[in-house]
């Protein structure tokens, strides 16, 4: 009986949309796939990206790869040789040489907006880019040795980090929704409500995790504030601890400035400015070759919304006695 065996090889090798160009390419980083048959029986796939120093000189001068870097998947351990010569690309080092006076290791973002550079446990700079995998290369300085480079650095690691976590401070919403009325309660929440958000990272065997935690301020515009939580919608009976109420004493209607000698200095021209100010403190810890904890710059978003409050009056009127 003859049997037929059909073997497919894959390699998934994922680089930063930000490192590439409308036509999938970015000045400086090529990126080439190749996938070949290696015998009767076996198939290799792999990609190669090649990074190109820019070169002053006549425009059509093609500069050479400055550093490569080659990935290969195979269903054997080795391609097949078919009339004296392998079907396989030459191999390439794992971690290839890049000068140190490089322009590329020079740039703060080598891949696109959020990259940067790395230094792994083995003395390799890496690039780093979110949600990519990108080459490592070993540093060569203008002398006999290698360059020096400076250690990883977990604040470095934790600021991109922290550019990753969503901030955002939700909708804000009341009841009532259309106006306040004074002397009663009315109710504010956000809606998402903000709250502590965590995202990780490991590089070269140092793991950092940031954390970004919510405080918020609310400003109900007639002069008084509340430090609090996101509030809560509104439900009857007794209130709840997180809920965020405040009474109106005062009404701030549209049309109400410049005509109502009564209304508050602060009532703007659609109602009182109601405010929520979220401040993230943002706090990070690291494990590994630097162990460290530490702050980033306190971040502050905010939702607001002209909120008008109307008033109920009582009025005297004539009748007859009974």
């Amino acid at each position: 009986m003859k049997t037929t065996v059909v073997i497919v090889a894959s390699l998934f090798l994922v680089v930063a949309p930000s490192a590439l160009g409308g036509n999938g390419q970015r000045p400086g980083i090529r990126v080439s796939w190749f996938s070949q048959q290696d015998g009767r029986s076996r198939a290799g796939a792999g990609a190669r990206i090649d990074v190109h120093e820019p070169e002053t000189g006549h425009p059509q001068h093609q500069p050479q790869p400055s550093a490569q870097v080659t990935a290969r998947v195979g269903t054997g351990s080795s391609p097949e040789t078919i009339g004296g010569t392998s079907n396989a690309p030459p191999p390439q080092p794992r971690f290839p040489p890049l000068a140190e006076s490089s322009s590329l290791l020079k740039k703060t973002e080598p891949a696109g907006p959020g990259s940067f550079w790395y230094q792994d446990g083995a003395g390799h700079v890496c690039m780093y880019a979110p949600s990519s995998v990108l080459p490592c290369f070993t540093v060569i300085g203008s002398g006999n040795g290698s360059a020096t480079l400076a250690p990883l650095s977990p604040a470095t690691i934790a600021a991109h980090v922290a550019e990753q976590i969503s901030m955002g401070p939700g909708e804000l919403k009341a009841s009532p929704s259309n106006a306040g009325l004074t002397g009663a309660a009315s109710w504010f929440w956000l809606d998402p409500a903000p709250s502590t958000q965590r995202l990780s990272l490991s590089l070269g065997g140092e793991g950092v995790t940031v954390t970004a935690t919510p405080q918020i301020m609310w400003q109900f515009g007639d002069g008084s504030s509340v430090d609090g939580g996101p509030g809560v919608p509104y439900q009857a009976g007794p209130v709840p601890s997180g809920a965020i109420t405040h009474v109106y004493e005062t009404r701030c209607l549209p049309g109400d400035q410049g005509h109502d000698p009564y209304v508050l200095s602060s009532c703007d021209a659609n109602g009182y400015q109601l405010v929520a100010l979220v401040r993230w403190q943002i706090s990070y810890r690291a494990d590994g070759p630097v162990a460290a904890t530490g702050t980033l710059p306190t971040r502050t978003t905010s939702a607001s919304v002209a909120y008008p409050v109307s008033e109920a009056r009582a009025f005297l009127v004539g009748g007859t006695a009974g």
